[in-house]
Formats: C-alpha cells, structure tokens, sequence
C-alpha cells in the first residue's frame, strides 16, 4: 500500500488564506515525504480547460524528477441529473479529465457518481446548502439508471486512454454504501469500471469488522482510497486520532477503523493508494483556521498513516512466517 496526498486539502477553501499553487504543491508534497499527489480537477488545481498541453508536460516532468507519482486525477462529478444538458456537461468534464489523466501519466481518475458540492462564502466552504436541499426534489424517478448510462459512455473513453476509473462511495445521493459501487460496477460491466473506497463514508465507519468486510467484498476491484479526520500529537511524539468522518455530526471523538481497514488492505496485497485528504472547514478555537493548521494536521495524518502502513505489514510478515 501507498500513501498519497489529495491537493483538495491545499485548494484554499477550508482554511483562511489561499490555495497552494499547483507546481508548489508538487514540491510541497515532496516535502512532505508523501509518495503520490492526487489532483482535484477543479479550479484552482487540475481543471483540464485551465492546462496547456505545455503544462501537463511541465508538471508530469517535474512529477518525476521529485519522484512524485501523480496518483489521480479526479473529477468532481454529478452523473445523476434528470436534466440532459447538465448530465452532458458532467460527461464532456469527465473525459477531459480521463485525457488529462493520460497526458500527465496518472493511471486513475477518481470519480463521483453524484457530487452534490460545496458553497463558498468569503473564500470558505461548507457542505450545509447543498446536503440540506436536495436539487432533484421535482423529479419523481430513479436516477441510478443516468449514472449506468453515464459510466458505460465514459468507460469506453477510458479504456481508449488507457485510464481506470474508480468511482468512490461517496453519499448521500444514487452511492451511499460500498455495495452500491460494487453494484453499479458489476451493471456497467467495464474492465476498467473499479472502486475507489472510503471506510470513514460509510455507517458503520468504527467498525472494524465493517471494515474488514468492506476490504474482502471490494477485492481485486478495489484500486483506490481515501481518508480524513484530524489528529492530535501525544507526548511521546507518536499520533492518534481525535476526530473522524465526513458531514457527520458525530465528527469529533469517533474513532474510524482505520487500523483494521489498513490491516485488511496490506494482508490482502492492495498495492494502490490511501490518499490523506483535509476536507471539511478548519477550526481553532471557535475561529476559522489558516493554513498552518492544515500543514500540522497534513504532517501528523502522514504520521498516522505510515505507522498504521508498517503495523500492518509487520503482522503480515508474522503471520505469513507463521
């Protein structure tokens, strides 16, 4: 398994001051000693009408030279509307996004099938509006069938490209479990239609048996993933978590089940990516937070990751000696 760096945490709207430039975030991932970068492909990061054919090759080149692996890129999508026009936009986004993948040597594009979004105000975001008001209210049908029509167009584009695309479990809308991925791979029927999952998205986020069983029902389809949270140093120098989850009110003091999650993955031989990712608004002491803190809470997530990664191979190593 690898540990990666999703660019969304430096895009500028969770925390007060601006974004990371797209080239310093390269740097700044090195610095950070992340292995891969993943690249949200919305402004001001991977938006594919933002890049020139010179930039792609200028930031997979200095990708390689800071030996950097530009893990994914990943679209913020919506395949679900019952409105043509807006469901042909969010098709016409995607494939650019597959054709940036291949020019900047990036093997997946990860993907939504219902993206709700966020809302800005003064610079910073927030999930209310959109997970409070559901924009699709007039329509009386299921959705689910303009996300398989969708995924089966896009398909044949990535596999033209040579690009997989792992669609994450990313609720409340069409996706809200592991299952309903793994539901809608098997309907789409594509070679290179394969999973991108979260274990803190799902309800039974601390659960560890959840989370063992998410990893073995994914298999082989599973080529991507994802996690969040926020963290705390102990004295002894070493990281534990404090907070975990998505747009759940029970954020603080859950405590996801990364470690089985991370366990499951390693003994089963997953050698793709668990991408750190900072995604909801920052706060200190009551106040929005400025970068900084989303630098610490990056550095200890990375921390965290890399002990729970060498934990697990460790009782990989023993049990497979054993």
């Amino acid at each position: 398994m690898k540990i990666g760096l999703y660019s969304v945490t430096y895009r500028g709207v969770w925390y007060r001051g601006g974004p990371v430039g797209l080239f310093d975030l390269v740097r700044l991932a090195r610095q950070q000693h992340w292995e891969g970068l993943e690249l949200d492909a919305e402004r001001p990061h991977a938006a594919p009408m933002d890049l020139s054919g010179d930039d792609r090759k200028r930031l997979r080149d200095l990708a390689g030279e800071l030996g950097i692996e530009l893990c994914a890129v990943s679209p913020n999508c919506d395949l679900s509307s019952p409105v043509p026009v807006q469901r042909e936009a969010m098709i016409c986004y995607v494939r650019e996004c597959i054709k940036l993948a291949r020019d900047l040597g990036s093997p997946i594009c990860k993907i939504f099938a219902a993206w709700r979004g966020i809302t800005l105000y003064d610079g910073l975001a927030t999930y209310d509006d959109t997970y409070g008001y559901d924009q699709y209210r007039f329509w009386k049908g299921d959705r689910r069938h303009f996300v398989v029509e969708s995924m089966r167009e896009l398909c044949k584009v990535a596999e033209d490209y040579g690009i997989v695309l792992a669609m994450q479990n990313h609720g409340p809308d069409i996706v809200n479990r592991y299952e309903d991925v793994l539901s809608l791979i098997g309907d789409v029927g594509s070679p290179v239609f394969k999973a991108c999952m979260d274990i803190n998205i799902e309800p039974e986020a601390d659960s560890p048996v959840h989370a063992r069983e998410m990893a073995a029902a994914s298999g082989p389809l599973l080529v991507h993933s994802h996690m969040n949270g926020e963290f705390a140093r102990r004295p002894d120098g070493t990281v534990e978590l404090v907070a975990g989850g998505y747009f759940d009110e029970h954020f603080w003091g859950r405590q996801v089940a990364y470690p089985a999650y991370v366990d499951a993955l390693v003994s089963a031989g997953y050698q793709g990516y668990m991408d750190w990712e900072f995604c909801h608004p920052a706060s200190e002491n009551g106040r929005p937070a400025g970068i900084d803190y989303v630098h610490n809470q990056t550095r200890m997530a990375f921390d965290y990751l890399s002990a729970l990664r060498a934990n697990a191979e460790l009782k990989a190593q023993v049990t497979t000696a054993g």
